[in-house]
């Protein structure tokens, strides 16, 4: 059952327009826009700003991710860990080779960011030639083109 009780919005101001709903969200990504459903959440009926409970946007986000790497074809967050445990490599040494931010890594572990297309592919051609890690001498992401040593 939704609670029933109105208040005023804190973005807009309107009297009592906060109420709350179970009505999809609509995450955005370069990709595309997902529709997330199974939350309830206060929406103002003025603005239209949701705001969500402490912590439900870290789940809102999850659940968009989640289903724009299911529509994409992208690795999961378990896939993306357990090819880094295949490697043998920790989340600052994929972000090296990836070319990434740091905790770039580890917000794709959880589930929080969608990783690009590009980062993907990288992901899969590493997990299948594990030959082209640095430890053998061999870079991805430096301009010089993979397979040439590093001085």
């Amino acid at each position: 059952m939704i609670d029933q009780t109105r208040r005023d919005c804190p973005v807009c101001g309107a009297s009592l327009a906060m109420h709350w709903t179970d009505e999809p969200l609509h995450e955005e990504f370069r990709e595309g826009t997902y529709e997330v459903t199974g939350f309830t959440y206060e929406k103002c009926d003025a603005c239209g700003e949701s705001l969500l409970r402490a912590g439900q946007a870290d789940e809102v986000e999850k659940a968009a991710v989640a289903l724009a790497r299911a529509d994409l074809g992208r690795l999961t967050s378990e896939e993306i860990l357990e090819l880094r445990h295949d490697l043998g490599i920790t989340q600052a040494e994929l972000e090296s080779q990836l070319g990434v931010g740091t905790g770039t890594v580890g917000r794709w572990e959880r589930g929080t960011v969608l990783q690009g297309a590009t980062a993907d592919r990288l992901m899969r051609i590493l997990w299948s030639h594990p030959e082209l890690l640095p430890e053998l001498g061999y870079v991805v992401r430096e301009g010089r083109g993979p397979y040439r040593k590093r001085k």
